[in-house]
C-alpha cells in the first residue's frame, strides 16, 4: 500500500520530531509543509514545501490538496498535524475507509480534521477550504457544512483526541480573539448552529442554517467572498495565498530539473 502522509506544521515541527514512529517510514511516503520557516535536520529531505509566511491551516490544506491532487495526480491522501501522534495502522484503517462519496477522521467528532483522508474527487467537488477563518480553526466546520449540502459524508474512526496536544491554542496568544472572529465570518456565512445536539450548537458545529452561502441563493456552495478581514491579513483582493504558493512550489520543481 502506498499512503501518502501530507503533515502541516506552523511551529510544532520539533513535536512532530519527537512523537513521530520513524518505522512509518517503511509503511507511508512523508511529505511535510513547513507553514512556519522552521529548520529540521531529521525530516530535511522530507520537506516538500516551505511557505514564505503563514497561510493559516485553511491554506495550508489547500496547497496540500492543490500540490498532491493537481502536480503529483495522486488519488486520495492523508492530512495531518504535528501535534496528532496517529499509528499506522489507524492510518491505514483511515485511507480505507475513504473515497469518492466520504472523508474519514481518525479522531472522534468535532476533531475528524485533526487528521483525515480526502479524495481527489470529493476536493474538486467541494472545492477549496475558506482562507477566510484566518490562521485556525472553524475552517473544518465550513468544509462539513458544504459536504453535507453535497451529500458527502464525514466518517471518523472515534479515536480518543488524547493524542492531539492542541498546539494552536499554546502557540498563538490570540487564539481566544481567532476563534470568536473565525466563528462570526461563519454565522455571516452560514447562519446560527441547527445540530440536534446541544453540546454540538454549544461548539457551533454544522449544518447550519443557510443552503447557501451568506445566505444569497445565487451563489454555489463552494463560493467564497474576500473578506476585509482577509484583506487586512494578507493583502490580496482577488486570490488566496494557498495559489500563489502553489506557483512557487510548481516554478522551484521547474528549476531544480
Amino acid at each position: 500500500m502506498n499512503i501518502h502522509y501530507f503533515i502541516l506544521t506552523y511551529q510544532g515541527l520539533s513535536i512532530f520530531e519527537n512523537n513521530y514512529d520513524k518505522n512509518l517510514n517503511n509503511e507511508v511516503n512523508l511529505n511535510i509543509i513547513d507553514n512556519g520557516n522552521q529548520t529540521s535536520k531529521k525530516f530535511e529531505n522530507f520537506i516538500l514545501h516551505k511557505t514564505k509566511k503563514n497561510i493559516g491551516c485553511a491554506g495550508g490544506w489547500n496547497l496540500i490538496c492543490l500540490i498532491a491532487f493537481n502536480f503529483l495526480k495522486l488519488e486520495k491522501i492523508i492530512i495531518g498535524q504535528d501535534d496528532a501522534n496517529v499509528s499506522f495502522e489507524l492510518l491505514k484503517k483511515c485511507y480505507d475507509e475513504t473515497d469518492e462519496k466520504n472523508i474519514c477522521g481518525v479522531f472522534k467528532p468535532f476533531f475528524e480534521f485533526s487528521t483525515f483522508c480526502i479524495h481527489k474527487n470529493v476536493f474538486e467537488k467541494i472545492g477549496f477550504f475558506d482562507e477566510n477563518c484566518i490562521d485556525v480553526y472553524c475552517e473544518d466546520a465550513d468544509y462539513k457544512q458544504r459536504c453535507i449540502l453535497n451529500n458527502i459524508k464525514i466518517k471518523n474512526l472515534g479515536h480518543d483526541n488524547n493524542k492531539n496536544l492542541g498546539l494552536s491554542r499554546l502557540v498563538n496568544s490570540n487564539i481566544k480573539e481567532t476563534i470568536l472572529l473565525n466563528r462570526q465570518y461563519i454565522l455571516s456565512k452560514w447562519g446560527k448552529s441547527i445540530n440536534p445536539s446541544k453540546f454540538a450548537r454549544d461548539d457551533y458545529q454544522p449544518p447550519y442554517e443557510f443552503k447557501n452561502p451568506y445566505n444569497d441563493t445565487n451563489m454555489k456552495v463552494n463560493s467564497m467572498k474576500i473578506t476585509k478581514r482577509f484583506y487586512q491579513k494578507h493583502h490580496f483582493k482577488n486570490t488566496f495565498p494557498s495559489i500563489l504558493e502553489f506557483q512557487s512550489f510548481k516554478d522551484r520543481k521547474h528549476l531544480s530539473k
